[in-house]
Order: structure tokens, then C-alpha cells, then sequence
């Protein structure tokens, strides 16, 4: 079966039908339970409304604290100012600016009056009112209230839009005497906030109930007749403990608002929520069959044009041979994804015929490098004949001494330049700086004395090469040439447990102490250390060995530094046996 059929029954059994009966089946099976979920959204949105009128409530009751923690309203409530003419500039000057500001930031708030309970208070008109202007059927309520509990109250007379107070009582500095008690009148602007907040609307009907169940009058929102509003009543308040039921093709929320006493009721028909899908369920299935359709033929012509690219990219992979490296042929306006795989295909054919027209020359450079190497390793062969020409004269001519010398320099240069591993044995390491030593001991005659102490097989010792030489040179350099008088350099080679000591001291010039601790601060500081200094105080060559000896041989290896100016230099490498076999 060709990739196009492939991918067109694969869409068929793995897409087309399952879509189908899945969602037929699922269609049936949400409707039932879609009511439901919605009548719990409805109630979501029932207590978010309830909880912003918390806030707006509690934001209202916050009045009294400002009020209550005025001294200059409770001094005027206690009758602290004794004439008229100090209580009307107390009013004006401090107290006014209060009433004026907690109305500003509550613009629910209708009024706010403030009812006196002392005979000497100077009483103003919609600020200070004596309190035999309080509403006779507040006082029961009012009356059982603490300190700093307050309580809202509806103040709707029958008939009229429900609208609400709060009052608390105000105290003395003290909380020893009650001196008045504080009215919050607000309208029913909240209350429609509230309603409104809570989806009240085109389809949804809202009631208000009283604590006993009393239907309160609220502007209807719809054509529902008072029987009918007085039904619902009766169902909510036999269904009281149900936050959102349906009933009869009726979707009910309801919640109670313990903080002004009422429960509010809101309901709304399902057939009118759910209209536009009831009335359109046939039509939307046909739709979503006949787009499902053309969406399948748009497909197939998508996925035959992305088969028929694979395929020819597959026709030309199977033709590809050392003789036919043809490049695929791709059109400008493929962009996509099989266009890049093509262009990287065709880069990997173009990058075959290179590299195969390429082997000839690259053969032809190995040949050149070969005979370059030949060519080096002539020169070398010549500095070793030559020096052992000078040696043998030397002895035709019985001059001992240059002999020695040659022979030394000889196998010094043949030790440094022959193409040896980067690691040898200590042996070899140690004749390697008696040579070295020989020669300077021609220079520097009587002033120089060398002594060997190898206490171990040196021979089993692997080591890297030129691990001692920089060490040797810096007794030479900086201790005996530094000086005038005769200088000893003793070298000592010893085995421990679990490392081996390699000792090199000398009794010539020594280093200064400030040199010493600077060069070993970069012995210890390792590479970071290297970078942030120069080589002005020398070392360089011993961080070198320090380092060399730490990567060969690691563990606890190091090379540590004793000096003492004008007595002397000790250079002591520790060389640990764990990672390293002795041969």
C-alpha cells in the first residue's frame, strides 16, 4: 500500500470515525449533565457577587472607626464644649470635613447622621440629631448591640424599594458611656449592584426574601406576575438548605445575605438560556458534518502533496551511487520542512562528491607531510655526528676535557631532541641531569660540586621527561652562578609507603623572602594563580614542574619551596604511588 493510501485510511479509521461517534456519542451524553454544571457556575457567580458585597459592607461599617477614634466628635458628643459658638467651630473645622469625606469614598451611603445620647450636645440639622428623632422600631434592635458590634437594618417601608441602615453606637474616650450611635442610610443602588454582579439580566429573574420568607418588593426585570413570584418564594423556602437546584426546566440560585438579613433568589428558564442550541441542534450537526467533509478533502490533497515529495526524495536516495552523486532538483518556494531536509540532502551529496574528489589531494599532502617529517629527522642526526666529530678530534688531540663535554652536550641534545613519548623513567631522568651538571661543572670548575644519593630503583620509577632539569637549572642559575665561593647541590631520591621523595638542595645564594612567598603563593595558587601574576619574580619554571608532576602522577603530589637568603635553596617533589604503577 502506497504512503497516500496509507495516510488516507489512517485518517478514516483513526480520525473521521471516531470524531463522529465519539461526539455523537458525548452530545447525548454532556446535555444531561450541562444543566447542572451551569447552575453551579451560576452559583460561582452568586458568591463572588455576595463576596464584593462584603467588602462594600465592611468597607461602610469602617466609618464608624474614623469617627470613633475622633476626639474632637467625642468630645462633642460628651459635651466637653461648654458654648454653642466652640461646638459650631469644633463642627465647621474638624468634624464637617469627616462627614464630607467618608460620603466622598462611599458614594452608596444616602445619608449619615449621627444620633446624640447626652442633653448638653449642640444638635445640626443632618449631622447631630437628638434621639427622639430615631425610628421607634430600630431601638429593640439596637438596644442589645456591644461595643464594637454594629448591625444593619432594613428600613423599606411596605410597598417601597428595600433599602438598608447600619448602626453602632459611638463610646467615650473611656468605653465607659455610650454617647451616640451612628446611622448609615444606604439605597438600593447596592443592592442592584449586587444583582447585577450576580448575572441578573435578559433571562434571569432576582427576589428578595425577608428572614421570616416575606416577599420584598424589587423592580421586576421581566414579565412575572407577583402569584408567580410569591411560588417561587414558597419553593425557596422549602428548599432552603439547596444552594442552586432545577425545577421544572427552571434553573434556581439562591444565597443567603446574613449581613442585611435577606435571601436573594435567582432564577432563570432553561429553554430561554438554551435556546439558540435547541433551536439550532440539527443544523449545527449538519454543519459540522459537511465542514468535517471538506476539511477530509483539503486534507488529501495536502497529504498527497507531502507524500508525492517524500516519495521522490525516496527515489533519489535509492539512486545515489559513487558514479550518479546528481543533485536533487527542488523548487524555491518549498520552505517547509521536507524543502530543508532536501536542501541538507542535496548539501550532503554536494559534500560526498567533495570529499571523494578531494582523496587524491589529500593523499598527495600525506605524501609531502612524510617527507617533511624524513627531512627534520636528518637535521638532528647531523648536530649529533657533528658533535661527535668535535668529541673524537677532542681525544686525537688528547684534550680530555672537551671530549667530556661534547659527549655530554651529545647525549643531552640527544635526550631532548629524539621523538620520545612525553613520559620515560627516573633513571633515565637522572642521567639526563648528570650530563647537564658535567657541563656546567666544566664552566664553573672548583666552584661547583654535585652529589648523587639515589636511595630506590629508579629504573621502575616512571616519570615525565624534563621533570628535574628546570630544577637543577634553578641551583645553578640562581644559586651557585650568584655567588663567588665553592657551592654544593646534593640530589636525594628516596621511597615511602605511599610516595617518593625527591630532594634537590643547594648552599649558594637563596631567595629573598619576599620573592619566596610570592613564588610559593603561585606554587599553591595553581593556574589561577599563573594568571594573575607576571614572571617578574621568577618561578614560572618551578610552577611549570608543580603542575606536571600534579597532572602525571596526582593525588597528594606536590613540590614545596625551603629557602633562606645567602644559606641556601631546598627543593623537595613528592611524587604519590596511587595512580601511578611502579614498572
Amino acid at each position: 500500500m502506497s504512503i497516500v493510501k496509507k495516510i488516507v485510511v489512517g485518517y478514516m479509521v483513526i480520525i473521521f470515525i471516531p470524531v463522529i461517534a465519539c461526539g455523537t456519542f458525548f452530545y447525548f451524553q454532556i446535555y444531561g449533565s450541562l444543566v447542572s454544571q451551569f447552575a453551579d457556575n451560576r452559583q460561582n457567580i452568586l458568591e463572588q457577587a455576595y463576596s464584593n458585597l462584603k467588602t462594600d459592607l465592611a468597607r461602610i461599617e469602617s466609618v464608624h472607626r474614623i469617627f470613633q477614634y475622633s476626639a474632637y466628635v467625642t468630645d462633642y458628643l460628651d459635651g466637653a464644649y461648654e458654648t454653642d459658638s466652640e461646638s459650631v467651630y469644633t463642627h465647621l473645622r474638624y468634624i464637617g470635613p469627616l462627614f464630607s469625606q467618608s460620603i466622598a469614598i462611599n458614594p452608596e451611603m444616602k445619608s449619615m447622621v449621627i444620633y446624640t445620647l447626652k442633653d448638653r450636645v449642640l444638635t445640626i440639622p443632618e449631622r447631630f440629631v437628638d434621639r427622639a428623632a430615631l425610628n421607634p422600631e430600630v431601638l429593640p434592635a439596637v438596644a442589645t448591640l456591644k461595643p464594637g458590634q454594629g448591625i444593619w437594618i432594613r428600613l423599606s417601608e411596605e410597598g417601597a424599594e428595600p433599602s438598608f441602615g447600619y448602626y453602632q453606637y459611638l463610646y467615650n474616650s473611656r468605653y465607659t458611656e455610650k454617647i451616640g450611635l451612628l446611622e448609615i442610610r444606604v439605597g438600593d443602588e447596592m443592592v442592584r449592584r449586587f444583582l447585577k454582579a450576580a448575572g441578573v439580566g435578559e433571562h434571569w429573574r432576582a427576589l428578595l426574601l425577608s428572614r421570616e420568607g416575606t416577599l420584598l418588593p424589587l423592580e421586576p426585570s421581566g414579565e412575572v406576575s407577583a402569584a408567580e413570584d410569591r411560588k417561587w418564594a414558597e419553593i425557596a423556602a422549602d428548599r432552603s438548605t439547596e444552594s442552586d437546584f432545577v425545577y421544572h426546566q427552571t434553573i434556581v440560585n439562591q444565597l443567603f445575605v446574613k449581613e442585611l438579613g435577606v435571601r436573594v433568589l435567582i432564577a432563570g428558564q432553561v429553554d430561554d438560556v438554551f435556546e439558540g442550541i435547541r433551536n439550532r441542534e440539527i443544523v449545527l450537526v449538519a454543519i459540522i458534518i459537511a465542514l468535517l467533509v471538506t476539511l477530509s478533502v483539503i486534507y488529501y490533497f495536502f497529504a498527497s502533496s507531502i507524500a508525492k515529495r517524500i516519495l521522490k526524495l525516496a527515489r533519489h536516495m535509492r539512486s545515489v551511487s559513487d558514479s550518479n552523486l546528481k543533485l536533487m532538483t527542488n523548487s524555491q518556494s518549498d520552505k517547509d520542512e521536507i524543502g530543508f531536509l532536501t536542501l541538507s540532502y542535496n548539501a550532503m551529496i554536494q559534500r560526498l562528491d567533495e570529499l571523494i574528489n578531494h582523496v587524491h589531494r589529500a593523499e598527495l599532502r600525506n605524501k609531502e607531510a612524510a617527507y617533511k617529517v624524513l627531512q627534520a629527522q636528518i637535521k638532528p642526526h647531523f648536530l649529533y655526528n657533528t658533535l661527535e666529530t668535535i668529541r673524537m678530534l677532542a681525544e686525537a688531540n688528547d684534550d680530555k676535557e672537551v671530549a667530556d663535554i661534547s659527549y655530554s652536550f651529545a647525549r643531552l641534545m640527544r635526550y631532548s631532541l629524539s621523538p620520545q613519548k612525553d613520559d620515560t623513567v627516573l633513571s633515565a631522568e637522572i642521567e639526563m641531569v648528570a650530563y647537564y651538571l658535567n657541563i656546567h661543572q666544566a664552566r664553573l670548575g672548583d666552584r661547583l660540586e654535585v652529589e648523587f644519593d639515589i636511595r630506590l630503583n629508579a629504573d621502575s620509577v616512571p616519570c615525565p621527561r624534563f621533570m628535574l632539569q628546570p630544577l637543577v637549572e634553578n641551583c645553578i642559575v640562581h644559586g651557585a652562578s650568584a655567588v663567588l665561593r665553592p657551592v654544593r647541590i646534593s640530589i636525594i631520591a628516596e621511597e615511602a609507603d605511599d610516595h617518593i621523595r625527591i630532594a634537590l638542595t643547594d648552599n649558594g645564594a637563596g631567595i629573598a623572602r619576599d620573592k619566596l612567598i610570592n613564588i610559593r603563593a603561585l606554587l599553591a595558587g595553581g593556574s589561577d594563580a599563573k594568571a594573575n601574576s607576571g614572571d617578574e619574580d621568577g618561578g614560572l619554571g618551578l610552577f611549570n614542574v608543580s603542575e606536571r608532576i600534579k597532572t602525571f602522577y596526582g593525588g597528594s603530589s606536590r613540590l614545596e619551596l625551603e629557602s633562606e637568603e645567602g644559606k641556601g635553596t631546598a627543593l623537595t617533589l613528592y611524587l604519590s604511588k596511587g595512580t601511578v604503577s611502579l614498572l
